[in-house]
Parts: structure tokens; C-alpha cells; sequence
């Protein structure tokens, strides 16, 4: 039996003697090594039965994982561990909302594939979908959504499987949602602006006002109260300021704050939410464009593979997320969706990703993330068609055991089967 054929990710390191003997999992002697890493595991095999050792109980729990999957193991030495401590997939179901009961089958597909971290992107142009009991017009303008009782067990869910769920609440763009069900928001409360119906860029911004920014503390509390994870996404992304340009009370508010104009807004409002989540203990994540965003705060570089180095040296931690390498939402080729030429991504190229941290600044490389955005994925036979088989290929990128594209697509075919996914 080959050990490789039948997993992924594979392992690093395989030393098979000849031989194999079935797992018990009552009949493991289990130890404990700090040495090897809070994730990591090493399992003795021998004709009397398995030994695993484990740097944490993460360790543990991929080790059993690992050799579940095996079912008969090869006598001899299996010693694994991640290259990444973030491997992440975010979810969306703020555009097409995804019901509880798949969310918690991606989770139980991530920790297949020992990825960590799911972020939950629960809020924008088209959907608001995290109740917030002091401003309750947000669920009952914004559409579908997750009950509080919803999110505790997708977090305890995902926590038995060392899975991190990030929640993502977007501002001070892709907030349309919100500013439909509270206009005060917004720089034109007037304007009847509706829940959007389509896909883009919208032109709404939030409000200057110190009232927003307590409007959006007060969420971000009810966030920190749900959600235990240590980081909060802000969002921050393809904020156009075409609106603070045009507001004569916008305009005033920049000259009270003394920025330096409209552009300097963003910064000043996720400036302020990203102080108010370190006072509760937690650090915010951005999408970075630019070297603006928030000091301290996460950089996940998506516009390209040379952003991870730039934020890195502008002073962020940095999780790798380059669209032409991790945004499985994009079709595989021409006759898969309706994308630009220039937004497709084969199974070949998701593996292909070799994230490389800047060799002067590699700590502050956190890790990787592939993204299934929900625009063009109704449903959730939509989203699963889309993740796989290519999130099993990024999932090896993560781990750090990509490279011979061969050898996976070898395994890929009896992977996929063992968990019920079509090849």
C-alpha cells in the first residue's frame, strides 16, 4: 500500500518498512512532544500497534484524522506538520445566503483537509445576515440570516475540529444592507436606498458622524460576544469616495477630523473600529489595496502575489489571498461563468501557488486563504462544485506538501470519493 495514494494533503514525511496494521483508535499509545509543534504529529507503527505523539491536542486530532483515513497504516514512520498557521477559506454568505447545516459540512470538509480558520463573510451590498439585537432593522431589511443560537454552534462545531471562525463585518463599503435598514447611516439619508439586487462596486458609503461609529461599536460588541476568535475582518476594501467628495456635511466633517480629504475617510472610520476591537481584546483583519489601512491590523493582500511582501514591510502580519491563485469562485475556463478572460483558475494553477514570504519580513507571514465569494453561487451545490477538487489542491499549498501535480491527481480521485464529493 502506498501511504501517499491515499491522502490529502499528503505527509511530509513517510518511511514504510513493509507490512501494515489496522488502526484502532482505542489502541493508541498516545504521548505528548511540544517539540513538534501545536499541529504537528509523529506515529510509530509497528506489528504490536501505533504510537502517536503530538505537539498539541491539534496534533492530535490530524494524526487519528490521518490515520482513520488510512485505514490499514504501513509499518514504519509517519511525521507530519503545516508550513502555515492560518489556512483559511472564507465563505459569502452575505450575497446568496448559505443555510447552517451546510456550513457545518464545509467545516467538516476544511478539518478533512487540516485547514484552520473559516471566515464568515456575514454583511454586505445585498445582505446583512448577523442578528444584532440593539438594531434589530438589520436582519429585518437585510434578509435570511443566522439566529445567535445558529452562530454558537457553527463556533463550537468548528472549535472540536480546530477550525477558527473569523466573522466579517464590512465597512466602511459594501454596506448598502445596513444603510436600508438604518438611511441615518448613509451620507443621503434621504436617497431611499434599498437592500442591492445586483453585483459590482456600490457608490454608498457610510456617514462621517460619531453616531455611525457607535452604531458599528455596538455591533462589533454583539461580534466579540459571539464569535471567541481572536480576530475580527473589517472589511475595508473598494470603498469609493465619489460620495464624501459630493457631501458638503461629509466635507465639513473631514475639515473637523483635519484629514487631509475625502480618500483619508476610509482610513479614519476603520482607524477608529480597529482601536475599539483592541480595547476588547481582539485584532482586526483587512483587505489590503493599498498602504493605508489600519496600523496593526492584518493585511490579507488580494490584488496580487507582490502585495504580500509590501504589506509585510509596511509593518502588517499578512495572509496571502492573490485572486488568480485563491479565489475558487472563478470559473476553471471559458464555459464555466461569466467572468473576464482574464478571471479563471485551473485546478493546475491553485496548485501551482508557492506563496513565498518576503525573506526579510517571512514572520509576519501568517499564512493563506482561498476564497469561494457567493455572487455567482446560489446555492449550495454551487458553492461545493466550485471548492472542489480545487480546494483540496490549495489545501496541499497550505500545508506545505504541494509540488508534484502528478502524484495529486493520483490521489485526488479515491480522496474525493472517501468523502462523498464528485470528481
Amino acid at each position: 500500500m502506498d501511504i501517499e495514494m491515499s491522502l490529502v494533503p499528503r505527509p511530509r514525511e513517510v518511511i514504510a518498512t513493509g507490512g501494515v496494521v489496522p488502526y484502532d483508535p482505542d489502541g493508541l499509545e498516545l504521548t505528548s512532544d511540544p517539540a513538534l509543534g501545536p499541529e504537528a504529529y509523529r506515529a510509530e507503527v509497528g506489528p504490536r500497534g501505533i504510537a502517536l505523539a503530538s505537539g498539541g491536542p491539534a496534533g492530535e486530532f490530524y494524526g487519528r484524522a490521518t490515520l482513520r483515513a488510512l485505514g490499514d497504516v504501513p509499518i514504519g514512520t509517519l511525521a507530519d506538520g503545516p508550513r502555515f498557521a492560518w489556512r483559511g477559506v472564507l465563505l459569502d454568505p452575505a450575497r446568496h445566503f448559505l443555510p447552517k447545516d451546510f456550513v457545518l459540512r464545509m467545516i467538516d470538509l476544511l478539518a478533512e483537509h487540516r485547514l484552520n480558520v473559516l471566515q464568515l463573510h456575514l454583511t454586505d451590498d445585498q445582505g446583512w445576515r448577523l442578528p444584532v439585537r440593539s438594531h434589530p432593522r438589520l436582519t429585518e431589511v437585510g434578509g435570511e440570516h443566522y439566529t445567535h443560537d445558529d452562530l454558537r454552534e457553527i463556533v463550537a462545531y468548528a472549535a472540536e475540529r480546530f477550525v477558527t471562525v473569523v466573522p466579517e463585518i464590512n465597512v466602511p463599503g459594501h454596506v448598502q444592507a445596513a444603510l436600508a435598514a438604518y438611511p441615518e447611516l448613509g451620507n443621503d439619508p434621504g436617497a431611499g436606498v434599498q437592500v442591492w439586487q445586483g453585483w459590482g462596486v456600490s457608490p454608498h458609503t457610510l456617514n462621517l458622524e460619531e453616531s455611525t461609529i457607535d452604531f458599528f461599536v455596538d455591533v462589533l460588541d454583539e461580534v466579540v460576544d459571539l464569535f471567541p476568535s481572536p480576530y475580527v475582518h473589517l472589511g475595508g476594501d473598494e470603498c469609493l469616495t465619489d460620495e464624501w467628495a459630493a457631501t458638503p456635511r461629509a466635507l465639513e466633517r473631514i475639515a473637523e477630523l483635519g484629514l487631509s480629504g475625502p480618500e483619508a475617510a476610509r482610513g479614519w472610520i476603520t482607524g477608529r473600529l480597529v482601536a475599539h476591537l483592541e480595547q476588547r481584546g481582539r485584532r482586526a483583519v483587512f483587505w489590503y489595496e493599498r498602504a493605508d489601512g489600519p496600523a496593526g491590523a492584518v493585511a490579507m493582500t488580494w490584488l496580487d502575489e507582490e502585495s504580500g511582501a509590501l504589506a509585510a514591510h509596511a509593518g502588517h502580519d499578512v495572509v496571502l489571498t492573490p485572486h488568480l491563485r485563491t479565489y475558487l469562485d472563478y470559473p476553471t475556463g471559458y464555459e464555466d461563468g461569466p467572468f473576464a478572460p482574464d478571471r479563471f483558475l485551473a485546478l493546475r494553477d491553485v496548485y501551482g501557488f508557492d506563496p513565498q514570504p518576503p525573506t526579510d519580513a517571512a514572520g509576519r507571514v501568517l499564512g493563506v486563504q482561498a476564497q469561494l465569494w457567493g455572487e455567482y453561487l446560489p446555492t449550495p451545490a454551487h458553492v461545493e462544485r466550485q471548492a472542489f477538487p480545487r480546494l483540496s489542491a490549495f489545501a496541499e499549498v497550505a500545508w506545505g506538501t504541494a509540488g508534484d501535480y502528478d502524484g495529486f491527481l493520483a490521489r485526488l480521485p479515491s480522496h474525493l470519493a472517501r468523502l462523498g464529493l464528485a470528481t
